[in-house]
């Protein structure tokens, strides 16, 4: 059977650069889905703009999150008959073939018997001048692997923009936790898929321009810089993990990579990245939404 893959995009107040996005994916794939989450005002009217065949546009009405968003365009490419959904946000551009590449490995390896949930591309962000490896859990902790003369790499996590997945894989594992707003989602997506016997992989080939937060800073007495995120997200970082640590299927490496992880979000933004106090209270407010299990949106 031909695939059909159907890109579901979603967006909120975008810019021009999902525009160029939608130009990259109009030849790859079946249809280009994009689905917004409440821009309203000059956001909508950007995604009005845009003329092409293979584009359908979703207007939700407002925000109710990337689990809502994608599982709505997932349904919307069932009813069209898609055989795959490629999952994307608005700040992310594939290259030429990248696609290609995805369905090209999955055939592979569905050919040697494996069980594959979902692929994803190697993404580069400019603005740090790197191309991240793929993530793969060892007994205490997560640890990177880069492409270095591989074609694919066996990993468990991907992020949700890029993932290439069969809608008869998302059947078995379950739609995207429509809960947990904003932040982890992919995290949860993906260990849930290896609970459920599904193996990810990071395609080589493949190539995507993605930016992971809302901008960059510097580490201090360092030349290195990290994303850094609007204070607001500290608070479904926080919470999410907070929640996710509940499930069966959060596996100890996981839960101890991200307490590290919390650990020195919890010191070095608080010191040293404005608005200080503002961002240890989403932090801390998360943390405790997160052990009392609340879920969806915060609420003013």
């Amino acid at each position: 059977m031909n695939s059909r893959v159907v890109a579901v995009t979603v967006t909120y107040n975008p810019g021009e650069s999902v525009l160029a996005q939608v130009s990259a994916l109009a030849s790859q794939v079946y249809r280009v889905l994009i689905v917004d989450n409440g821009s309203g005002g000059a956001g909508e009217t950007l995604l009005r703009s845009w003329r092409g065949e293979n584009v359908e546009l979703m207007f939700l009405g407002r925000n109710f999150g990337i689990g809502i968003a994608h599982n709505a365009g997932i349904r919307r490419a069932r009813e069209i008959g898609a055989t795959h959904v490629l999952l994307l946000d608005q700040d992310s551009t594939p290259h030429q073939d990248m696609v290609k590449e995805l369905l090209a490995a999955e055939a592979k390896l569905l050919a040697r018997g494996k069980k594959v949930g979902a692929l994803g591309p190697v993404f580069h962000d400019s603005r740090l001048a790197k191309s991240w490896p793929f993530y793969r859990m060892s007994r205490f902790g997560i640890r990177p692997h880069p492409c270095a003369g591989q074609d694919v790499i066996a990993c468990d996590f991907l992020i949700s923009s890029g993932t290439l997945a069969r809608l008869s894989a998302i059947d078995e594992i379950g739609l995207i936790n429509e809960g947990y707003f904003l932040e982890h989602v992919d995290t949860e997506w993906s260990l849930r898929a290896r609970h459920r016997g599904y193996a990810l992989f990071g395609v080589c080939a493949a190539r995507m321009d993605h930016t992971l937060g809302d901008d960059t800073v510097n580490v201090p007495l360092s030349d290195r810089r990290v994303q850094l995120y609007q204070p607001y997200r500290h608070y479904y970082l926080f919470r999410n993990a907070a929640l996710l640590w509940r499930e069966e299927y959060a596996a100890l490496p996981w839960k101890l990579n991200e307490i590290r992880r919390l650990l020195a979000r919890l010191v070095f933004f608080p010191l040293f990245v404005a608005p200080r106090i503002q961002r240890l209270r989403f932090m801390l407010l998360g943390l405790w939404h997160g052990i009392l299990g609340r879920t969806g949106p915060l609420r003013p």
